[in-house]
């Protein structure tokens, strides 16, 4: 508490959550204060001296009712916002009100995204290409005069709402008709889109002095659509990158005039140069400014802005810690919520500073399009970005939003078939039965080598073991969930690593696109994904990127690669990012894919391995075994788990079939030891199979791969939830009520010669 404003009136724009730290720090500094919003049940009307029903977009109306406020109740001697769209209402506001602030034509160019651009190309900041049109006919010309690799967005909206990304003219007249629906001038903005490393920026103003006050990371997701989910602070970019984004967000601000008050920016740096996405005369949403800032420093932004505001200039921005700020998003996937759980859980997590949940049970969930599409946030605060990092994923993975998908979520296979079919062009037949006869020999592409045997043998030898039912019993009930490393997981199931989008898949999808839906399709069904390595040397970024994005819950795969220091590399970015595991496909030493891209890969000794293993902290699993005695080998290393696998018949035509070495590995290692099956998994049944074998688990690739091509994140869900209702429904039908209980039990299989 304090009177440093004691008698001041000030006047905050918006009284939601965003507001809520700088209306508590006036009201603490003893200042009367008055809140504008048109929700009489905002969080931050409950603390206003006086409330004013209004839009905050409706400057006009606002103003007028200010001045009467400020003549009939308590003079206002400032007028501000944080967090929200409102700048113009701020700057009228403020004009008719005598009190300091930016002219409303300025606040008007950093409103209006189409005056902003003409603003800074005229001053020569960079910025994409860009054209304003208010009818789809323009816009299919404007699409086709820049390359047809674009930016759908309205003229005046914020959040990302209605933004999105447009590569084909199929897709451009939905882009359109979903800009439309936010722009309320009825305007929107075609651009270049420019792909490059996001930076937020906050800076205070006073008399045309830029002070930088943040520059975080953002974390943008959910293609085509922008949806930030989350940002770190301060970035962790290179000091060249930073440098970039701050010397064109300087020059912005200064060529749209701002210059009292606050400013935000969001940029774009990429090789070529930096670019100005948006630039907004107030501070950041996204509980940048009001939180993680704050946090990670020690310095009182929301005491600095009301400073200048009143006319008291800046304050102390001095930083009284070096520490790190993460905000992560917590979307569930689409549907009803049934449960809402975990939040003191995540709460009482070291370093754990908020937890937001912005939804209730009852409340329907989509597919984020928007940055409004969010169940909640949690915000963590530590001295150092991996003690950051470990808490933001910690936090997130305690918090339980289930979901039920509603008929609107429902999955259509055969469109999302015929779909993958056709996407693929040639490179694969989506085949009813995914055995690999039709697509032998074509690598690149999906088969196997040579005869393709490879593939088809693992499938064969799987299916010569039939199961033996049982129908006297009580195992109505069935309980699929296992742990893997201390994660608990809805089955014992995981994806399988692919990469090769563009080699194996012909650019059915994009490398970052086939990532992000196994992992992230994976996590909504209740598994840990995996991300692999391919042969490009830089593609293991994208899996690293995808780990980051989905708070760790996934295990990258590297090829054993013959520098040392490129598989070290890879590690020590993978367990940065927080995977839960590491693994390494030991088989990739004669890969056909990395010959091709000349990147030489070889056999590795135990004292390698070790000395590998032992360069990460999180357990290491080694993927390729098929030899009792590589299996030995793999324990003695240090390996935390083995999966036994051919990689799909794409090493070799002539090796032994995963399942026929699974019972002499499984001997080899002893019981306690995980052992995972990759090779021919199809069905539920398959997984009794392998697991009645001795398998701890199973890996799955071609099909998952099939239905993230055919519909993304939800296709793999449902890939994995039709699975999981078939493993329940076999496991009942062998009379098993746990799935723990059908290991090694070969008694319920009958082997056919």
């Amino acid at each position: 508490m304090g009177d440093l404003f004691k008698g001041k009136g000030v006047a905050i724009i918006g009284g939601g959550v965003l507001q809520l730290p700088v209306i508590r720090r006036a009201k603490d500094l003893g200042a009367y204060v008055v809140v504008v919003d048109r929700n009489p049940e905002a969080p931050g009307v409950k603390e206003a001296s006086t409330y004013v029903p209004a839009s905050t977009l409706d400057a006009e109306v606002v103003s007028e009712a200010l001045v009467q406020v400020s003549r009939e109740k308590h003079p206002l001697h400032a007028v501000l916002t944080v967090g929200t769209d409102a700048s113009y209402t701020v700057a009228l506001s403020a004009q008719k009100l005598g009190v300091p602030g930016i002219d409303p034509e300025v606040a008007r160019r950093a409103t209006d995204k189409h005056l902003m651009r003409q603003t800074l190309r005229q001053a020569r900041v960079p910025v994409p290409d860009f054209e304003m049109v208010e009818s789809y006919a323009k816009a299919l010309e404007v699409f086709e005069r820049l390359g047809g690799d674009c930016v759908v967005k309205p003229v005046d909206n914020m959040g990302a709402r209605g933004v999105r990304r447009v590569s084909t003219l199929e897709d451009l007249k939905e882009a359109c008709d979903l800009a439309f629906r936010y722009a309320r001038s009825g305007r929107i903005l075609i651009e270049q889109y420019i792909d490059g490393v996001e930076l937020s920026i906050d800076a205070l103003v006073v008399e045309g002095e830029i002070f930088i006050t943040g520059v975080a990371d953002r974390i943008i997701e959910y293609a085509p659509y922008f949806v930030e989910t989350g940002h770190i602070l301060p970035s962790q970019m290179p000091q060249e990158v930073i440098l970039s984004g701050l010397e064109v967000f300087q020059r912005g601000v200064k060529a749209l005039g701002i210059t009292l008050g606050a400013a935000k920016g969001d940029i774009k740096v990429t090789p070529t140069g930096s670019f100005v996405g948006e630039i907004a005369a107030r501070l950041s949403g996204g509980f940048m400014s009001t939180h993680t800032y704050p946090y990670a420093t020690g310095i009182d932004l929301m005491e600095n802005i009301l400073r200048i505001h009143l006319g008291m200039g800046i304050g102390d921005v001095k930083p009284k810690r070096d520490y790190v700020s993460i905000e992560r998003a917590i979307i569930p996937s689409p549907g009803v919520v049934e449960k809402i759980a975990g939040v003191e859980k995540a709460l009482s997590l070291p370093y754990v500073k908020d937890v937001f949940v912005d939804v209730k049970i009852g409340d329907r969930i989509r597919e984020p399009q928007n940055n409004l599409d969010k169940a909640g946030h949690v915000i963590v605060c530590a001295p150092t970005y991996q003690e950051a990092l470990h808490a933001s994923h910690q936090a997130v993975r305690a918090i339980e939003v289930k979901t039920r998908p509603t008929e609107e979520e429902s999955i259509n296979v055969s469109v999302l078939l015929e779909r993958a079919r056709t996407r693929f062009n040639g490179r694969c037949f989506v085949c009813q039965d995914c055995d690999g006869v039709k697509c032998r020999g074509m690598v690149p592409g999906v088969g196997g080598v040579g005869l393709g045997t490879g593939f088809t043998r693992a499938v064969e030898r799987l299916r010569r073991w039939d199961v033996i039912p049982s129908y006297i019993h009580q195992a109505t009930m069935v309980s699929l969930e296992t742990s893997l490393f201390g994660f608990s997981l809805s089955m014992p199931v995981l994806p399988s690593p692919i990469t090769g989008a563009i080699t194996n898949l012909g650019g059915a999808i994009s490398e970052l696109e086939l990532a992000r839906a196994m992992v992230k399709g994976a996590n909504h069904a209740g598994l840990l994904g995996t991300v692999g390595d391919g042969a490009t040397p830089t593609k293991y970024r994208i899996g690293i990127k995808v780990i980051l994005e989905n708070f760790g819950l996934a295990i990258p795969f590297f090829k054993p690669r013959m520098d040392r220091g490129m598989i070290v590399e890879r590690l020590l970015a993978a367990e940065e990012a927080g995977a839960v595991a590491v693994g390494m496909d030991i088989d990739a030493a004669s890969f056909v894919t990395m010959e091709m891209k000349k990147q030489s890969t070889v056999t590795k000794s135990v004292e390698e391995l070790a000395d590998l293993i032992g360069v990460v902290k999180v357990p290491f699993i080694l993927k390729g075994i098929l030899s009792p005695v590589d299996a030995k080998l793999a324990q003695e290393a240090g390996a935390a788990a083995i999966v036994v696998s051919n990689h799909g018949g794409r090493v070799s035509d002539a090796t032994i079939a995963p399942v026929d070495a699974l019972p002499v590995v499984r001997e080899a290692v002893g019981w306690d030891f995980p052992v995972i099956l990759d090779g021919g998994i199809r069905s539920g049944w398959d997984v009794v199979r392998a697991l009645a074998l001795g398998a701890d688990m199973v890996m799955i690739g071609r099909p998952v791969m099939i239905y993230a091509v055919g519909q993304g994140v939800a296709g793999v869900r449902y890939y994995f939830d039709t699975l999981r209702n078939e493993l329940a429904k076999a496991l009942s039908l062998v009379g098993v009520d746990a799935v723990e209980k059908i290991k090694g039990k070969r008694d319920i299989l009958y082997e056919r010669l």
